[in-house]
């Protein structure tokens, strides 16, 4: 309740306009290992080993062990699998599409000293690069047997924590629902559940006016999920590189992202005594950022190469748009519509920092690289790049995200001096903590209450490579592993018999990946 309560002391303008929340946040700062298939097959595991097109992403550095120029094009096809159990009940949802993962332009310019066989600065290399950071695209359903926690217990519960005056009901009749979201004390979960009969006010113990759900105490549903995830992040990089003496090599990379995503949702409860509801959301976001990461390789000896690398936060500028429609067949059969609601807003996303060692053989190589990542200080700001805006939900940032850590660990095996096997293995730690939750504004716009709950990532990677002396093809296989747990909605405040029990969601993600790389 006291939460609930900081949230209702916010003006009713700030949190109508002001809707964004952690997980709208860490959905736009997660990254996949993802690039060329040499990259890949090796589970990114590159800081230190540089001299593949997508390391330049992770230790600008590497570029300077790049010997020639070289133009690289690498794509992909995705096979998914989401599993989910939920009260015992399994399910799951396939998901194929193809892709373009990297398209990089290294070019190679030694210096005289290089050519005179001096030491110094031997070459200054370029790169310009289009990169897939992140691929939101998949598909999930999620059904349930029977149980006793309802949505619109939730709505109820929601609901109930505003005072009568401030919803004003009496000024908005069945048929001119719609100018209840005009009204911007008047949150849209709850102009939807009221007029869909899904909720109703009593007056408690204490004269005051609480609300409920319109079902029997005892009455049970049975709810499922479906969601269907669309987009992605791509990154256009502009890099310089600079090898000293080929012991020393310090590189840079300015970069603009690019950030497309959309997500369509269905709730549904069958209701035990007949009837039931289903709540679709669409939610489009849609923005532009910029960062710059800076990086070193240093080599001691020939066959040892210990990287660093920096990424600053990106500064993202950012639009939001969510609509939603409520279908009903309780006391009355219908359907709401709420208007398109759209906000633009910025955020910073976590600082970032690469520690990598990679050990050299004739015909071998062994690399690994641990990343950490400074999720609890990432910030939403309002349009004008004020912080206080989303106070609470940068508050819940820091106390309800880890300061997650990755580690790669990849290996590569000459066969012949043109063939080459490789494998690969990196673990992303939980992001959210255990006891993470999503609360909505006292105003919210936003009318989709259900999140996800990250516990951990896994990458198992292999792979192959033919070379010649002006080309190459390397060949990969990833799957990528995430483990989740999905809440339809917040019940930490509700009674126990209202509290709702998370479904365990596993996605299995396999890449077939594929790179042609041309030297000159």
């Amino acid at each position: 309740m006291k939460r609930t309560l900081l949230l209702l002391s916010l003006t009713a303008f700030s949190t109508i306009i002001f809707s964004q929340n952690l997980f709208d946040a860490l959905k736009m700062t997660e990254s996949d290992i993802s690039g060329t298939a040499r990259y890949s097959s090796m589970a990114g595991a590159f800081g230190a080993l540089g001299g593949d097109a997508s390391a330049i992403k992770d230790n600008p550095a590497g570029l300077g062990i790049f010997r020639k120029s070289e133009l690289t094009y690498t794509g992909d096809l995705l096979l998914q699998n989401t599993k989910a159990t939920w009260n015992s009940t399994p399910s799951d949802k396939q998901k194929i599409k193809l892709g373009a993962n990297n398209l990089t332009l290294v070019l190679n310019a030694p210096t005289m000293r290089s050519k005179m066989g001096q030491n110094g600065l031997l070459s200054s290399n370029f790169s310009f690069s289009y990169n897939k950071l992140k691929n939101f695209n998949r598909n999930l359903s999620i059904n349930s047997d029977a149980v006793g926690s309802s949505m619109a217990d939730y709505f109820g519960y929601f609901t109930g924590n505003l005072s009568d005056n401030e919803l004003e009901w009496d000024n908005y009749p069945q048929q001119g629902y719609s100018s209840a979201f005009d009204n911007e004390n008047l949150p849209w979960m709850s102009v939807m559940a009221h007029f869909g009969r899904l909720i109703s006010p009593y007056t408690n113990n204490s004269g005051k006016i609480e609300w409920e759900s319109t079902l029997n105490r005892d009455e049970k549903v049975t709810p499922s999920y479906t969601l269907e995830e669309k987009g992605n992040i791509s990154e256009y990089s502009l890099g310089w590189s600079g090898n000293f003496s080929n012991r020393f090599f310090i590189g840079a990379t300015l970069n603009i992202q690019s950030l497309d995503y959309m997500a369509e949702s269905t709730y549904n409860e069958d209701f035990e005594h007949g009837g039931g509801m289903t709540l679709y959301n669409t939610l489009l976001t849609n923005g532009n950022g910029i960062n710059l990461n800076v990086g070193a390789i240093v080599v001691p000896v020939d066959f040892i190469r210990i990287g660093l690398a920096v990424h600053s936060p990106t500064y993202y500028s950012v639009k939001t748009t969510n609509y939603s429609t409520l279908a009903f067949n309780t006391a009355v059969d219908g359907q709401l519509q709420s208007p398109e609601f759209s906000t633009k807003y910025k955020l910073d996303t976590p600082l970032q920092i690469n520690l990598s060692a990679a050990f050299i053989g004739t015909r071998s190589l062994i690399s690994a690289e641990y990343i950490y990542s400074d999720y609890k200080n990432m910030q939403l700001l309002n349009e004008s790049g004020d912080a206080k805006a989303y106070s609470y939900d940068n508050s819940d940032i820091n106390t309800m995200l880890n300061n997650a850590r990755t580690i790669k660990i990849g290996g590569e095996y000459k066969v012949t001096n043109n063939l080459a096997l490789r494998a690969g293995y990196a673990n992303q730690s939980n992001i959210t903590k255990t006891d993470a939750t999503k609360w909505l504004g006292a105003a919210t716009v936003r009318t989709d209450p259900e999140f996800f709950l990250h516990n951990r990532t896994d990458y198992f990677t292999m792979g192959l490579g033919y070379r010649e002396a002006g080309w190459y093809a390397d060949f990969a296989c990833t799957n990528k592993l995430t483990d989740e747990n999905y809440y339809a909605f917040n019940s930490t405040e509700m009674y126990d018999t209202f509290k709702t029990t998370p479904a365990s969601v596993k996605t299995s993600t396999i890449h077939f990946i594929a790179t042609l790389g041309l030297r000159f």
